[in-house]
This record gives structure tokens, C-alpha cells and sequence, in this order.
């Protein structure tokens, strides 16, 4: 939500009365509706000099955003953007005002609330909906960008270090000895004592280091070996 004070046309609504807005409506209705959160505010508990990693940090992480859209704030819009190209659990809330959505985001919904005495308590239900809704559907699209990614099959996750899988880690183990005839004879060679087996394949594996760490690393990765 916005921080600062915010002006739109003769409208203005100062930091101070948003603030209490969050305080005394916002968090408290989140609060209700799930006692187990830990709700904090895009300008709350963040380091000096790295704001920016720090709300990209909790827009990644975060089990749920909740973007307060009333006002047509370019940061409340830009992080909401991220967030929706990162992952669901995302609650759009706007105040029950006289004037209109910007047409970019008026598709999306939203929960509207007031700041009348039973506002807290309406959008607390409200919420609670939403939240048991992600709880049954954690991986279910909660957008447009999303719903896209699922149906083509896109995962936007380019600089995602690859999860590879303990059949591959083996399978490369199996392609170094059998590019190695004298590993391949080793492992292959009965009348071999075990003793003899272990002594040929560290001579050839101390030739190559490269080999060496790529085994190392194998037998790490597939848990054949644990340190």
C-alpha cells in the first residue's frame, strides 16, 4: 500500500490517516482471519540502504501479498506486477471510493472494504475466504500472467539453479567410467579383490581432477556417500 501521503485531484490522504488505516483495519482484519500470520508493511523492518532487496525479498517469500489498490500508486502498482510474475497468494483490497479503478488493473478482483465500524470485521471474512482458498489451491494461477504460464507451459524462472535428479547424477557417474577403460575394466574385472578395484580407480581418477571432483560430486549429490 502506499506510505506517503497521496493526492487525486481535491483528495488527499495523508501518511498519518493511511498509516492508522493499516493499523486499525488492515492488520487487524488479516490478523483475524488467520491469528498465525506475521503481517508487516512494506516500510516496516526494513534495512537501511536496501529497501528495494528487502520488499523484492518479501514479495518472493511471502505466503501471501496483500496490495491495497485504492490509490493509483506506481510503486503499489509496480510491486504488485512482480509479485503476480513470481507466484499466487496474492489479495488485491481496495476502500469503498467514489472514484474508479485505472483501466490496466480494473479486470482483477478485489476485495472492497469501508472504514465503517463493521469495515474490519467484513473484510476479515473476506479474507479468511481467500486464505482457505489458497490453502485448498496453493498452486492454482491467481492471475492472468500466471494462467498464461500454465496453459504454454512457461516457467518464468530463468536464473533457477537446475534441480537435477538423482537418476541423471548416477547416469553421469555411469558415462565417466564407461568413457575410462581402465575404470570400466575395474568395475567389471572379477577377479579383482576389492582392495584392487579401489586402487586402479583413484590412480585414474588423481590423473584427471576434473573427473575426480565430478565423482566426488556425484556420490555426494545421490547420497552414496555423506559427509
Amino acid at each position: 500500500m502506499p506510505i506517503g501521503t497521496q493526492a487525486l485531484g481535491d483528495i488527499v490522504i495523508t501518511e498519518q490517516q493511511l498509516r492508522e488505516k493499516y493499523d486499525f483495519i488492515i492488520k487487524n482484519a488479516l490478523l483475524k482471519a488467520n491469528p498465525n500470520l506475521n503481517v508487516i508493511r512494506a516500510d516496516e523492518e526494513l534495512n537501511p540502504g536496501s529497501i528495494s532487496n528487502d520488499i523484492f525479498t518479501k514479495l518472493m517469500h511471502a505466503q501471501y501479498v496483500v496490495a491495497d489498490i485504492t490509490y493509483p500508486n506506481p510503486n503499489v502498482f509496480y510491486e504488485l506486477g512482480i509479485r503476480h510474475a513470481i507466484k499466487p497468494g496474492t489479495i488485491l483490497i481496495r476502500e469503498k471510493v467514489n472514484f474508479s479503478i485505472p483501466f490496466d488493473i480494473s479486470h482483477l478482483r478485489y476485495i472492497e472494504y469501508t472504514q465503517e465500524l463493521s469495515g474490519m470485521d467484513t473484510l476479515s471474512k473476506q479474507l479468511k475466504r481467500n486464505f482457505e482458498f489458497y490453502e485448498k489451491n496453493p498452486l492454482k494461477p491467481d492471475n492472468q500472467f500466471l494462467e498464461l504460464c500454465s496453459l504454454t507451459n512457461y516457467a518464468p524462472t530463468v536464473y533457477a539453479k537446475a534441480d537435477t535428479s538423482k537418476q541423471e547424477m548416477v547416469a553421469n557417474l555411469f558415462s565417466l567410467f564407461f568413457s575410462n577403460p581402465q575404470m570400466l575394466h575395474a568395475l567389471t574385472d572379477q577377479s579383482l579383490s576389492q582392495e584392487e578395484q579401489q586402487q586402479i580407480l583413484m590412480e585414474e581418477l588423481f590423473k584427471d581432477p576434473d573427473d575426480a571432483k565430478q565423482v566426488i560430486m556425484s556420490l555426494l549429490q545421490t547420497g552414496i556417500i555423506k559427509i
